[in-house]
């Protein structure tokens, strides 16, 4: 139609708003996750934040710990650093280790017929590390010589292994798996002209024998139970050994 000066006035009609569906809708409405993934999520962030909190505050204390154990190796003081300082004695600074070392038993070490003995102690390993006796033992998965072997060993503040009873020798095979060909802490001195552990104790050829000859093949190692000879340039696995830490 027109109006009064001949200018043609569309006729729009409204658009019809489709049942069930909000006014200001887009073409496709808003993804809604269900009600429980929002309760989920919350309670794991709280989580989260209760355990950081804990973590925190026992870093600090341990950290106010270390402190005041460190003040006792200080000098004499005088008089206004008496004062001003108050420097932990011996007896409460071992108290304070042994609170921590009861605070961290339950968590860190598993309990033996029910219960963790008042005085008992429990032997821990690094990550990866396998716990047997009194040790730890380490299996490499990539190779190396056997003098870099040593070094990586080193390293890990530990030594190459070093085998002294056959019970040990039978832990080691469930170490190893039935890999073949690993270095052992087991070389030919050029001082000695002998089979030498890597602590400096001989050979027991009573206990244990080397297989091959040691010309030119003056570096041990160790295929199920049977130990044998190679060039020290070979590349092969290597086992690493530490005390295990008590608590």
């Amino acid at each position: 139609m027109e109006d009064e000066e001949g200018y043609a006035v569309l006729n729009r009609q409204p658009k019809q708003r489709q049942p069930g569906r909000p006014s200001g809708a887009g073409a496709q409405s808003s993804h809604r996750y269900p009600r429980w993934i929002w309760v989920t999520l919350g309670l794991a962030g709280a989580g989260i934040l209760v355990l950081l909190g804990a973590v925190i505050a026992l870093a600090v204390w341990v950290s106010q710990l270390h402190i005041s154990c460190e003040g006792q190796t200080r000098g004499p003081l005088n008089t206004v650093e008496k004062n001003e300082t108050r420097i932990v004695s011996s007896t409460e600074c071992s108290s304070h280790l042994e609170d921590f070392r009861s605070r961290l038993k339950p968590i860190l070490c598993e309990p033996h017929h029910g219960s963790l003995a008042e005085g008992s102690g429990c032997k821990l390993c690094p990550s990866d590390w396998q716990l047997h006796g009194d040790k730890c033992y380490w299996l490499s998965k990539e190779r190396k010589a056997w003098t870099g072997s040593r070094e990586d060993c080193s390293r890990k503040s530990s030594r190459m292994l070093v085998i002294q009873t056959q019970e040990e020798m039978d832990f080691i095979q469930d170490v190893i798996r039935g890999a073949s060909y690993i270095w052992i802490g087991l070389n030919v001195t050029p001082s000695k002209g002998t089979w030498t552990w890597v602590d400096g104790s001989p050979l027991d050829p009573a206990r244990f024998r080397v297989s091959g000859s040691a010309e030119g093949n003056r570096c041990g190692w160790i295929k199920s139970s049977r130990i044998g000879s190679e060039t020290c340039d070979s590349e092969l696995k290597w086992i690493c050994q530490k005390e295990a830490a008590v608590i």
